[in-house]
Order: structure tokens, then sequence, then C-alpha cells
């Protein structure tokens, strides 16, 4: 595994910008990486996050070296998705189409099946109103069939997403680059403290039923996926994180700060900024 390495910007807006920079230019090293038999990589798997580990992404057009990419052969995944409709503005997939894939899209460079969204809650507003809360009730037995339904479609939208990245990626799938955000309680994707999900190590993907960060239903890749990734970078920013942070630095694999766990084999980088890291 890489050894950690953490940057630290003046404020966030430099370290969104720098991030924008470092975001194409690794895709371009990435695309341009020679193998050991002589050939260029055919595709490089990237796997996104919401928050301020996505905002970047907005950015990443202005940059000169953008229309360099060869955007065809990138492929696009997300590191944890909020289980709600497709056109809910909660989705991270929505957040990053209209930062960046739209754009993209529209402009004829990147193809739509480049796009790896993970399941959306296909129910209507009106059933999903009715089961939240059913999972409120003051019954246990309703409690639990309301918690029984959301835990069988979030394994199913777990499992869909597990049968496409082992169909693109094949048995043992790794990402080339992992962007990742962390929450002020140490959660990253959505693997949260307390929360048995980031303990699991015989799955690629997890529903995640009752999380404590609204929305309450989500799908998250784990742990070993995400630690195995060939290059992975955290954005952490904001004085309500410094705690957090300073733990996680602390000791690897801590189940109360999720984000120990994260790792990458070429390269692992934490870009942060001075308020964050008063506690390290």
């Amino acid at each position: 595994m890489a050894t950690r390495k953490l940057i630290v910007y003046p404020n966030k807006d430099l370290m969104i910008q720098a991030g924008a920079q470092r975001f194409v230019l690794a895709l371009l090293d990435l695309l341009a990486e020679r193998l050991p038999d002589g050939t260029h990589r055919t595709r490089v798997d990237v796997a996104l996050s919401g928050g301020s580990a996505a905002q970047p992404l907005g950015l990443a057009l202005n940059d000169p070296l953008a229309d360099a990419v060869d955007w065809s052969r990138v492929h696009f995944w997300w590191s944890d998705e909020r289980f709600v409709p497709a056109y809910d503005t909660d989705r991270n997939a929505l957040e990053a189409r209209r930062l960046l894939l739209d754009q993209l899209v529209a402009d004829g460079k990147l193809p739509e099946s480049n796009i790896h969204e993970m399941a959306a809650d296909t129910r209507s507003a009106d059933d999903i109103a009715d089961v939240m809360d059913q999972a409120d009730s003051d019954d246990a037995s309703v409690r639990a069939a309301a918690d029984a339904a959301n835990d069988a479609l979030l394994d199913d939208a777990a499992s869909d997403y597990e049968r496409e990245l082992v169909n693109e990626l094949g048995p043992e799938p790794v990402i080339d680059l992992m962007i990742l955000g962390m929450g002020p309680d140490g959660h990253y994707a959505s693997l949260f403290p307390g929360h048995d999900e980031v303990k699991v190590t015989d799955r690629l993907a997890v529903g995640v039923n009752h999380s404590p960060k609204m929305p309450p239903l989500r799908v998250s890749l784990t742990a070993p996926l995400i630690a195995r990734s060939r290059r992975t970078w955290f954005f952490a920013a904001g004085a309500g994180k410094a705690e957090s942070l300073a733990h996680v630095f602390e000791r690897p694999n801590n189940p109360d700060y999720p984000s120990s766990y994260a790792n990458g084999v070429d390269e692992f980088t934490w870009f942060s900024t001075e308020e964050t890291v008063t506690e390290l």
C-alpha cells in the first residue's frame, strides 16, 4: 500500500481549484501510462463522491488540458449513493452530471454508457413516505416489516452494482482513481461510525439502512474495494472535521472513524486546509 501523503492548502477554494487541475492531469497520466506489454491502457475507471469531493469536477473543463483528455476512455463510478428517486437532488450522480458529466455527454466526448450510476429508488413518493413513516412507528412489528422491505431493496441495488463492477472490471475489480470526502464524524462513502457496514469484507457494495445522515437509505462500496484502488484521494475541509481527521490519522481501521480504513495501492493523498489540520 502507498504511504499516506497530506497536502494542506490555505483555504477550501484553493483546495478545490488545485483538485480540479490535479484531476485533469491524473486522467491524462493514467490514459498515457505504458503497460508492461508496451501498450496503453484502454480505459480509466474513476469513482466519484458527493459533497466537497465533487466540487473540483465543476472546474475541470476550465483547465486548458481538459481538451486533451480522451473522455471516451474514462468510466465513472460512485463510491456511494443516496437511495432516492433518480430526479432527487440528493443524488450524488445528479450532482456530478450537473457539474461535469452531462456537458461531456452533450459535447459528444463521453458515451452515456461510460456512466455507471448506482440504482435509484423507483417507488412512488407516496409509497416511500408510507414506508418511512412505518420505519418510525411505535409498533415494533411495523418497524421490522418496513426495515425488511427497505433492506431488500438496498441489497438488490448493491448486488446489481457488484454485478456491473465484475462485468466491466473482472472478478477483483480495481478503481484507478477513487475520489472521497470525509464527514465531520469521520465517515467516508456511506460507511458510518456505529454501523457494521464498514466491517463488511465479503462484498463489493452494501446497502446502508438508517444512515445517521439524511437521507437514511444508501448504497456504498465496501472498505476493501476502496482500499485497493490504485490512487485514492481524500478532500477534507472545515474546522469541524479537525478532531475526526486527527483520529483517522492516529490509527488505521478504527471503526469509530471509518475513513481510517481507506488506502490506495500506488497513491494515497489527503487534500485539506489549514483550519482542518489544527489537531494533527
